[in-house]
């Protein structure tokens, strides 16, 4: 009915999105979903080239956002600035343009003319087992085009599944053709992504608007601070200035360039890198000051900057330098996206990981050597809150219990023989606003365990030596390759430390409990070397996965290590494969081979994708390329029928 359609799609204007269908297939589903939900829109069928002219129309006539598919629209990103929404190729088109071809004859090839489209296929080959894929580009040349043709008759092809484009010259050849299929939920998500950009694009404009009426307003708020503030335009000429900066800058007035400026460093890095600088320390005169500088950016143009002066005492100006040059020292370099694997074991682990990062409550990763511990300690860190702040580490087993006191502490001049005569921040200060990673907890003393109790609980720190306190903000977490709960029933280990410290655990899976992800790491640690070696060796695999791996990713670094050296005169050295294993004893059977799949049911596809992705329903919808929306309402219709028929998947 006309009155149930969405308020928000009514008010869409008619030529504010077009779409440029390269098959009749897609076209004709458009027009069924558009007639649906009762929205008017362009459609027009075209391919490539020609789909470029009429798009040209389109945009001139009001169109900002334009649909289409494959090639054509990657062609349409390359000529024009409006976005363009790709209603992506899914299993379901293969599949259904498979079976329509199936009826026609078994001598079946499909025409891939853009990428998406060749790896949705190539995903879907064990589907499609009697038809070929052939990637073809038209736009290349037409005698390579004609070539390749020639060559797919001259080798008995009968039907040929592809688009618009290359209908006439299949069919002129006395082949079949059938147009590439278009899955509806597909198109329809790409009509919701279209809609959503035109309300982003609104959103935009307002944006803009806000902006460019806070800019007629700095005058007005430049006059009610207290602080030294001016401003400068695109190419670095003064615009405004308050009073307070007319007293720093008594030398430079409106309409002077920036290179008249004591600072005019600064605010040239600002306008050419559109960064903002915090903090500076200059001199005019007698005067110590900070600047910081704000860029202005208006659709991703740096029009001008807004800089602030301020008075500082000289020893609040060089602590806070100090904190910035040191803080810069420690960084964490890893994120959740470096942790290597997709087993379910270490899914878990970064997902409670992740959840951790969110909040500043102590925590302890507990793991056997080898298992990543300050890995996923960066990894939190980079996606917490304190992500802009120093990531300190420090291995407590690898100091003396004195030693280690001063690195965790500092220490003033003089404090002990051999100490700087300039004394040194501990790890503590050095990890102010940021994380502290304290590694091999396990290994401290009673007497540190004592001191490191105190300093968090009251997050103060005194150099050895001296009786200043310094607070300290920071988020603290240990790690240890030993049972703590055993050391403290030992009485190794403080007990109240033990809970000051765990007030969060995560434990990290050892690599035999996932040995589904050796191969990903193996390639990983092989690099560019991976497939050659792998292809030459094809049970090396197998083997790996079999070991217990007692040293976790650490001893499996150092295995894959051996073999990229000793791949390298294999050819000279028989049985090198075996040399290089000969410290790895499998504890299960290899197995080799996989039995054959066939062409199977939308139901069978759902349960590969589901078994491949161990249960995971947005892992298996991206590996299908669809929403995990469209996966849930294809799998319904069979869970009504039989509602646990999907449930063996999570096991694989």
């Amino acid at each position: 009915m006309k009155g149930d359609a969405n308020p928000a799609e009514q008010r869409i204007p008619t030529s504010a999105i077009a779409v440029i269908t390269p098959s009749t297939t897609m076209t004709r589903t458009i027009d069924s979903i558009l007639q649906a939900r009762q929205l008017s829109l362009p459609v027009v069928q075209a391919a490539q080239t020609e789909a470029i002219r009429i798009a040209g129309q389109l945009i001139a006539e009001g169109a900002e956002v334009l649909i289409s598919r494959g090639k054509t629209a990657h062609m349409l990103r390359e000529h024009f600035r409006v976005p363009v929404v790709e209603v992506r190729h899914t299993f379901f088109d293969c599949i259904n343009a498979y079976e329509k071809a199936k009826r026609l004859s078994s001598k079946i090839i499909f025409l891939a003319t853009s990428e998406g489209y060749a790896r949705i296929l190539e995903k879907s080959r064990p589907f499609v087992p009697d038809a070929s894929i052939c990637f073809i580009d038209p736009l290349s040349s037409v005698q390579n085009t004609e070539s390749i043709l020639d060559g797919l008759q001259d080798q008995g092809i009968e039907v040929a599944i592809g688009g618009l484009s290359l209908e006439e010259p299949v069919k002129s050849r006395g082949m079949h053709y059938v147009m590439s299929d278009t899955d509806s939920d597909a198109a329809s998500e790409a009509i919701d992504e279209a809609l959503h950009l035109l309300q982003v694009q609104e959103q935009r404009k307002q944006q803009r608007q806000e902006l460019q009426h806070r800019y007629e307003m700095i005058q007005s708020i430049l006059d009610c601070v207290s602080e030294g503030i001016f401003s400068v335009d695109a190419i670095g000429v003064v615009t405004r200035m308050n009073n307070v900066a007319k007293t720093y800058l008594s030398t430079v007035s409106c309409g002077d360039a920036i290179t008249e400026l004591p600072m005019h460093n600064y605010v040239t890095q600002a306008l050419r890198h559109g960064k903002p600088v915090r903090g500076a320390l200059i001199d005019i005169g007698r005067l110590s000051l900070t600047l910081s500088i704000a860029p202005i950016v208006l659709e991703g143009q740096t029009i001008g900057a807004v800089a602030t002066l301020q008075k500082q005492t000289d020893i609040k100006a060089i602590e806070h330098k100090m904190r910035r040059a040191l803080a810069g020292q420690h960084t964490a370099d890893n994120s959740f996206d470096d942790i290597i694997g997709g087993s379910a074991a270490l899914q878990r682990a970064k997902s409670l990981a992740a959840t951790y990062a969110g909040v500043d409550s102590t925590l302890m990763i507990e793991g056997e050597t080898g298992t990543g511990k300050e890995l996923f300690a960066q990894s939190i860190h980079n996606a917490s809150q304190r992500r802009a702040g120093p990531f300190v580490a420090i291995n407590c087993a690898a100091f003396a219990p004195g030693v280690l006191e001063s690195e965790l502490f500092g220490y003033v001049k003089g404090a002990f023989t051999g100490a700087s005569s300039e004394g040194r921040a501990g790890v503590f200060e050095l990890a102010h606003t940021g994380t502290l990673f304290l590694d091999e907890i396990s290994e401290t003393s009673a007497d540190i365990q004592l001191k490191l109790l105190r300093t968090l609980q009251e997050r103060k720190v005194i150099r050895m030596g001296d009786d200043k306190v310094t607070p300290v903000d920071i988020r603290i977490i240990t790690a240890s390759n030993k049972s703590l709960p055993a050391l403290v029933a030992q009485g190794l280990f403080r007990e109240d430390f033990y809970y000051r410290i765990c007030v969060l655990r995560l434990r990290l899976p050892p690599l035999r409990e996932r040995r589904e992800d050796v191969p990903a790491l193996v390639r990983h640690l092989l690099k560019g070397n991976a497939s050659e070696l792998l292809e030459h060796t094809p049970t090396l695999l197998a083997r790996l996965c079999d070991h217990h791996w007692p040293g976790n990713v650490r001893q499996l670094g150092n295995i894959v290590e051996r073999l990229s050296v000793m791949s390298q005169c294999s050819a000279l050295i028989p049985g090198w494969l075996d040399d290089a294993l000969d410290d790895l004893s499998p504890t299960t059977p290899a197995v080799n081979g996989e039995p054959a799949m066939k062409p199977a049911s939308e139901r069978d596809i759902l349960f590969a994708a589901l078994v491949r992705a161990g249960g995971n329903r947005q892992s298996a919808a991206e590996h299908l390329g669809i929403s995990t929306t469209t996966l849930w309402r294809r799998m319904k219709k069979f869970l009504d029928e039989d509602p646990g028929c999907f449930d063996a998947a999570r096991y694989g």
